[in-house]
């Protein structure tokens, strides 16, 4: 059913396809999303900007470890390297290297959205040493990302682009929700609407206006603020592509202030089971990669989205949700592919879930959910809600109940 599904898209080039379908997923209908995706990227003979679309679709809907398949990405050799060194808690040795910065920017893989976990960890220890702002990249400028502590979802603010799917995924929503609730000011600074022929000169305008707002937004903090920024890739580096300096670079040059820049996003550890890690050498600073010496001053070795365990596989960031919660028999999809969410009662459509997880016919994978009441639903393609239930989270130690 799913070739079916597929099929009047397979004819379209990558070009043709557009990132995201704002009428699809307005609807609902995830499952039909997967499906074009799939049909596009099988035309690939190798990886491409289909096939990253396709991980990018996987890993908003639960499933970094289809993501990981669909991209078919591996970590650098020069990780193995780095690994040589005394490993250590990625979260205290950043700690322990903020203690003197004002501005600390931390990147992330979009399509392995493990790096959102340690964001989620390292919030609370940040705001704790006196951290108040917290700059997301993708955020609009006119913060219609959130709205009363609760996170939208990007397809539905009408005459936006939508090319930022990652938004709409649980795991960022929560570093939204969280960084509100700790108190933080969130702050919008990207400029998505770069249009370019030129690729390096859509990088130079993208990367020079996003170190101006940061500036602004730092001149506009009380002058014990500090400011964390959460980006992607190579946003963070402090250096140049290939002639023109990226974000944290310029940012460096515009303030003279050296931002603390750490990366999550080259160096991989064996499957979902390994925890993070950073790599120290014997006087005790960090251990960089040499593809990056020079341009950040940590990295964080993240565990990859396999192994023989698919549960870990599959929760490898959403674990830090909250508690393992079964999906009710009913809910499981019987007779093609699925996704589930999972809302509290009365929480408005337009904002995203705080769980949701795309599933096969015949598999049985867990929500992530905080304690609380919430309103399960089952859409099959097109959107429509196959199945409805409502479970209620008990605190730890206690199980999830109908």
């Amino acid at each position: 059913m799913a070739q079916e599904s597929a099929s009047p898209a397979s004819a379209r080039t990558a070009v043709e396809l557009p990132f995201d379908r704002a009428d699809r997923l307005a609807a609902g209908d995830f499952v039909g999303e997967i499906h074009v995706y799939e049909a596009a990227a099988a035309q690939e003979k190798e990886s491409g900007a289909m096939s990253q679309s396709l991980a990018t679709q996987f890993a908003r809907l639960g499933r970094p470890d289809l993501a990981w398949i669909a991209w078919k990405r591996r970590g650098r050799k020069d990780c193995e390297e780095a690994a040589r060194g005394a490993a250590a808690d990625p979260l205290e040795t950043l700690l322990a290297l903020a203690r003197d910065r004002r501005v600390v920017m931390i990147n992330e893989n979009h399509i392995a959205p493990a790096s959102r976990a340690f964001w989620l960890a390292a919030l609370p220890r940040l705001r704790q040493m006196g951290f108040t702002h917290v700059a997301m990249e993708a955020l609009f400028m006119d913060g219609g990302d959130w709205k009363a502590s609760e996170v939208r979802e990007h397809w539905i603010l009408e005459g936006k682009p939508t090319i930022t799917p990652y938004l709409s995924e649980p795991t960022f929503a929560a570093v939204m929700r969280k960084a509100m609730a700790l108190g933080f000011d969130l702050v919008p600074y990207d400029d998505v609407g770069v249009t370019s022929g030129d690729p390096d000169l859509a990088t130079a305008s993208r990367e020079r206006v996003e170190a101006l707002r940061l500036a602004e937004v730092l001149a506009r903090m009380p002058a014990d603020g500090k400011l964390l920024v959460l980006a992607g890739w190579a946003h963070v580096d402090k250096g140049l592509h290939p002639t023109v300096p990226w974000m944290a670079e310029a940012f460096k040059q515009r303030t003279g202030i050296d931002p603390l820049t750490v990366d999550t996003t080259a160096c991989l550890r064996a499957d979902a089971l390994a925890p993070a890690a950073a790599y120290l050498n014997p006087d005790g600073s960090a251990r960089i990669t040499s593809s990056h010496t020079g341009r950040v001053d940590l990295q964080v070795h993240m565990p990859q989205a396999v192994g023989a365990d698919p549960v870990a596989a599959a929760g490898i960031s959403r674990h830090w949700l909250g508690q393992p919660v079964a999906i009710p028999a009913a809910l499981l999809p019987k007779d093609g592919d699925g996704v589930v969410e999972a809302r509290k009662p009365g929480q408005p459509a337009d904002t995203v879930p705080y769980d949701r997880l795309f599933l096969r016919t015949g598999e049985v994978l867990p929500l992530y959910l905080p304690p609380g009441r919430y309103e399960l639903t089952l859409r099959g393609e097109g959107g429509d809600i196959k199945g409805r239930a409502i479970v209620t989270v008990r605190e730890p130690g206690k199980e999830a109940r109908p």
